[in-house]
């Protein structure tokens, strides 16, 4: 039995998310449940990875990609979270590749990303923290505090968190 050079990307964790210069954001969209048909090959992926993270057989979820971040600005974002809870839980896309961010995370991450927003300071206010991110970034941050108020807010919501290209 011989061994298989390593190759970049050919590792399965790799292709889940351990690598890549972004942080993809995944909003669940909608359920369908296969009734019987059969399931196209491409999508078996898809089947054997919801089953692994506790489906029941034949219900798949379907995301959508709702928010890119670059890897060094992600970093920032969290660095600014007080809340050693929520910025735990946000590194983890970068230790692990992938986080879910369900409504029982939200109670942690939605106060501390505002707190986050709020101390920013844009106008050189007394008490402030001096402007940690870059004028691009900022709008990361405020994207994120949106899905996190939609994970809230909504039934059968929660985000997919991966590092990825």
């Amino acid at each position: 039995m011989g061994t298989k050079p390593y190759i970049v990307g050919e590792n399965r964790m790799e292709s889940i998310g351990t690598v890549g210069d972004k942080v993809l954001f995944y909003l669940l969209r909608m359920k369908f449940v296969d009734r019987a048909e059969s399931i196209p090959d491409d999508a078996q992926d898809v089947l054997y990875y919801t089953l692994s993270v506790g489906h029941h057989t034949g219900v798949v979820d379907c995301f959508e990609r709702v928010l890119e971040v670059p890897v060094d600005s992600y970093r920032k974002i969290t660095g600014l979270l007080e809340s050693d809870e929520a910025r735990r839980k946000l590194e983890g896309v970068l230790r692990f590749g992938e986080i879910e961010v369900g409504k029982e995370h939200v109670r942690s991450l939605l106060p501390a990303a505002r707190r986050a927003l709020s101390n920013i300071d844009v106008y050189n206010e007394p008490g402030k923290t001096s402007m940690p991110l870059d004028r691009d970034e900022l709008p990361f941050l405020m994207e994120m505090i949106k899905l996190f108020l939609k994970v809230r807010d909504e039934t059968n919501v929660y985000l997919m968190v991966r590092r990825g290209q």
